[in-house]
């Protein structure tokens, strides 16, 4: 068997679903020489890329190369270096040697060299048309010609199907039953669907069960780290993934970040400005989230809505020094929860509508930071029962994690509308 050239490196895991992303990836790369994958930390950007990479090898002869630049400031010598060019200082260098060769080119991790990432790019695709460049980014590189494949969280069935795996291999002995389904399926929706917190929580079923682990996952910037042993340290842990975003904002982005972090399950533009408008400059508020969409920390929703996954909303929540966490604690109500707004009381009906007795009080002790048994044994029933409750109320609340089920309480605070 004849080794192609390249350096891809090997994949040890199975890859669980984004069949249909694959597909898109390789329609785009009918029609040009350069795609940019974008999508959040730990949504499975590289994972994806080195699968189509993969799929394409045959129709590069000479090669499919990856340089990974997380780790860099300078991507024209990572490149040279993944390529063994050892003479080439300068982008335009590299395009002349390899100019008359087919190649892929695999540009990871670009959003924190944006600029001279683009140049880079731009001096392959000029100085030689044989070339084809995939990269992957948190935001897409703004160059004529780019094609985007924005990739989101996993479906739950997918999500589920991928915790399975990782804790099979995690524990040989682990076997997802019909009893144990819900409650993998339930810690898959509190983690967003985002593959890396997945992979992170079913590495911990080597040191606790899976009930265990949800009861936990209020705490999961705590709970999903120092299990992995990635050799990049934004894969390491839930917090470093999410912080390696934070980093990359200026102050700006993060005030709005923080801010919009204490809103309560998906926002639209209006409800951001009318939440926002009086700790944030109110004509800033559309430009700046159009800058966090474009980073990957907000996810855009149909409808015009907007939502922040679970793990970037603790970071923003997380007390910084900033000279906006004021704002944010008036928004919370100075208790980590969002107080009552103008909105309060359409909020109450809602919630007071939506939710039988019971369920407002198995919402409000969630509120109180009690798990599924607790509640249980405070109410003086079975934890089924409570569970069933759970998902009724993130069900009829179309939330996703018990810290909405918080926030939407909180600011409903039903107690005083019933």
């Amino acid at each position: 068997m004849v080794r192609r050239p390249g350096n891809l490196p090997v994949d040890l895991s199975s890859f669980v679903g984004r069949t249909d992303e694959l597909a898109e990836g390789l329609r785009h790369l009918i029609g040009t020489r350069f795609l940019t994958v974008t999508g959040p930390g730990g949504v499975g950007k590289t994972r994806l890329v080195l699968r189509l990479a993969d799929r394409l090898r045959r129709r590069f002869g000479d090669g499919v190369w990856r340089a990974e630049l997380s780790g860099t400031a300078d991507p024209v010598a990572a490149l040279a270096d993944a390529l063994e060019l050892r003479g080439a200082s300068s982008a335009s260098e590299i395009a002349s040697t390899l100019r008359g060769r087919r190649l892929l080119v695999v540009l990871d991790t670009c959003e924190h060299l944006l600029g001279e990432v683009a140049e880079l790019v731009r001096a392959l695709l000029g100085g030689a048309p044989e070339i084809v460049v995939v990269a992957t980014s948190r935001r897409r590189l703004g160059l004529p010609g780019e094609r985007v494949l924005e990739l989101a969280p996993l479906p739950l069935p997918s999500a589920v199907r991928l915790f399975e795996d990782r804790a099979v291999a995690a524990d040989p002995g682990f076997t997802l039953t019909a009893a144990l389904s819900p409650v993998v399926a339930e810690i898959c929706g509190r983690l967003d669907g985002l593959p890396l917190a997945i992979e992170l929580a079913a590495a911990r079923m080597r040191s606790m069960s899976a009930r265990d682990l949800l009861e936990r996952l209020r705490h999961r910037l705590t709970v999903l780290t120092g299990v992995s042993r990635s050799v990049l340290p934004r894969h390491r842990d839930l917090r470093a993934s999410v912080q390696w975003s934070y980093r990359l904002c200026d102050d700006e982005q993060r005030e709005l970040w923080a801010l919009l972090s204490a809103l309560p399950g998906s926002f639209d533009l209006a409800g951001a400005e009318r939440a926002c408008g009086t700790a944030f400059a109110a004509e800033r508020v559309a430009p700046v989230l159009a800058e966090l969409v474009e980073r990957s920390v907000v996810l855009r929703e149909p409808g015009g809505r907007h939502r922040m996954l679970e793990a970037y909303r603790e970071v923003g929540l997380e007390p910084s020094g900033g000279r906006w966490r004021p704002a944010v604690q008036g928004l919370l109500g100075g208790a980590g929860r969002p107080s009552g707004t103008r909105q309060a009381g359409h909020q109450a009906r809602a919630v007071t509508g939506a939710l039988s007795a019971r369920e407002l009080q198995v919402a409000e002790l969630i509120t109180e930071g009690l798990s599924n048994p607790e509640i249980a044994a405070r109410l003086d029933i079975a934890k089924r029962t409570v569970d069933a409750h759970v998902r009724n109320i993130l069900a009829k609340g179309g939330l996703v994690s018990r810290t909405q089920v918080a926030s939407w309480v909180a600011e409903s605070d039903p107690r005083t509308s019933i």
